[in-house]
């Protein structure tokens, strides 16, 4: 699966109608090109216009549909939590482990803290140098 902005933003808009009622404004959408961490939350303080949210989701590796979504929600879930003043830390604490079993439960999904990466294999999109120290590290 391809990872671009604009296939980030079409999947959060309908997980965002299905899975969290559509209460959760669009954040800024990116993607990023490391091979350690496939999702990331996080927010910051933007003086003049106030709190920035951001949602990254890694192109290193060829996502099946089922693993994107995981990684999507995962990262959806640590928004809801922060957005809702649940985990306005955004950890993998109580609130997000229970969210998460909810999910994995009612919807099938797979939504765990971490991700065992050693089974993934890199996309095209990879670039040659990240590919040899993904082969050195893992």
């Amino acid at each position: 699966m391809v990872i671009a902005e604009f296939n980030i933003l079409a999947s959060f808009y309908c997980f965002n109608e299905e899975y969290f009622g559509g209460i959760l404004p669009i954040p800024h959408l990116k993607v990023r090109h490391g091979w350690r961490t496939l999702g990331y939350f996080y927010y910051q303080i933007d003086a003049p216009f106030g709190m920035s949210e951001t949602i990254e989701i890694s192109d290193f590796y060829d996502y099946t549909e089922y693993e994107f979504r995981n990684i999507l929600i995962h990262e959806m879930i640590h928004y809801y939590l922060y957005y809702t003043g649940e985990d306005p830390r955004c950890r993998h604490g109580k609130a997000f482990k229970a969210m998460a079993k909810r999910f994995n439960r009612e919807y099938g999904m797979n939504i765990t803290p971490t991700i065992d990466t050693s089974m993934m294999k890199p996309s095209c999109n990879a670039s040659k140098v990240s590919k040899f120290f993904f082969k050195i590290f893992n």
